[in-house]
């Protein structure tokens, strides 16, 4: 399960508190919602300090919009090793 939540949001900038697991049918919407919100802010923060978990196809989604202006907060060690490199395997 994935919820998604906007706890901030300012004029340029908008939080999304992310909770759960970022997996197969959960990656598009996550995706979606984030570029979503991109189209009416100039930066998205993802706040991960909720996600438990992150598989392959969440990790290739991240890195390819992570080139936008989506910024990931507060993910776990593995996490953060995950987004940058790190291997699954």
């Amino acid at each position: 399960m994935l919820r998604i939540t906007r706890i901030g949001e300012s004029l340029s900038l908008i939080t999304l508190k992310v909770e759960g697991q970022i997996i197969s049918e959960w990656v598009p919407i996550l995706e979606k919602e984030a570029l979503a919100s991109l189209q009416n802010k100039e930066e998205v923060v993802l706040d991960f300090s909720e996600v438990t978990f992150i598989n392959q196809k969440g990790v290739e989604m991240l890195k390819k919009i992570s080139a936008e202006n989506i910024r990931i907060i507060n993910c776990s060690p593995l996490i953060q090793d995950l987004l940058n490199g790190g291997d699954l395997n």
